[in-house]
């Protein structure tokens, strides 16, 4: 056989192994909430936000799925969630609703200091931070009901189907419809910070990391002002959640499974903390240790 029959018949062999190899990908759908994340997600290379980076890590080791991202309101991806066996979203909480048709990860991410936005100039009892109707000894917002007692006829923005944990979700369900304005559609977490900012709603509550990324390039100084709500976690947790089915079980044990290895990495541990003040990363180490069960990478 000469030497052009011998190459030709490598590169058949190697098309063939390759055409194999991407038969065999399982196909995987992505769902987010966030249009910036069709870009943002899989570009390993680029710093993003806490929930885009620490999602990447993960992504890094499911090289064997077919990935396709997909944007969805929170909503439908809850009910694709349940209708579809090959879904998964990052970010998010996990709650007992949630559980009834979704299989979760181990914790992917921490997002510390939840708190309530108001414009500073315009909630003057808010901003003395002495009121105690509104705040307990420890300087917290006792509750949004009180929040609402003194503020009736105030409006807070949220994210139709976002959760901030069961604690704040109850908050929120207590606070009557005409205090509350219901926002979805692509771009609403930017776009609910300017209503903020330009007084069109009055309160809006959100994660600090979450609120300087929308806020990125806007050179603008704005009257913000946040004050910590009592009686809720001190951070929340984000997971991976899949379909209760046999690829989803599947795909949250590989993710389980380089989780293991990301906690003590410390790459994992950046993807954190780069967006986190100094003053705030003593009280992060520690949540760190609480929900990995790991000390944090650079204290080993």
């Amino acid at each position: 056989m000469s030497i052009v029959k011998y190459t030709l018949l490598f590169f058949i062999i190697i098309f063939s192994f390759l055409c194999q190899a991407s038969i065999e990908k399982k196909d995987l759908i992505w769902l987010t909430d966030d249009g910036k994340d069709l870009t943002d997600l899989k570009m390993f290379d680029k710093d993003i936000s806490i929930g885009t980076d620490t999602t990447n890590l993960v992504l890094k080791e499911l090289s064997d799925y077919n990935i396709d991202f997909q944007l969805v309101q929170i909503p439908r991806a809850g009910k694709l969630m349940k209708g579809m066996g090959n879904v998964c979203i990052s970010n998010r909480i996990k709650t007992e609703e949630r559980q009834v048709d979704n299989v979760f990860s181990f914790p992917v991410n921490i997002f510390p200091g939840l708190r309530l936005y108001y414009l500073k100039d315009q909630k003057r009892l808010l901003a003395e931070g002495k009121d105690t109707r509104i705040f307990n000894e420890q300087g917290e917002l006792r509750s949004l009901s009180v929040l609402f007692n003194i503020y009736p006829d105030s409006v807070i923005a949220i994210t139709k189907g976002r959760s901030f944990g069961e604690a704040v979700d109850k908050q929120l369900q207590q606070v009557s419809n005409h205090n509350k304005l219901t926002r979805a559609g692509d771009g609403r977490y930017y776009a609910l910070i300017q209503m903020l900012i330009k007084g069109r709603i009055d309160f809006l509550i959100d994660f600090p990391v979450e609120i300087k990324r929308e806020l990125t390039g806007d050179t603008k100084e704005h009257n913000l002002s946040n004050v910590p709500i009592a009686n809720i976690p001190e951070y929340i947790v984000g997971h991976i959640a899949c379909s209760d089915s046999l690829i989803g079980h599947e795909v949250i044990k590989k993710v389980n499974n380089a989780l293991t290895k990301l906690y003590r990495n410390n790459k994992f541990y950046q993807a954190h903390t780069r967006y986190i003040l100094q003053s705030d990363l003593i009280n992060f180490d520690r949540y760190y240790l609480e929900v990995f069960k790991v000390a944090p990478p650079n204290n080993d």
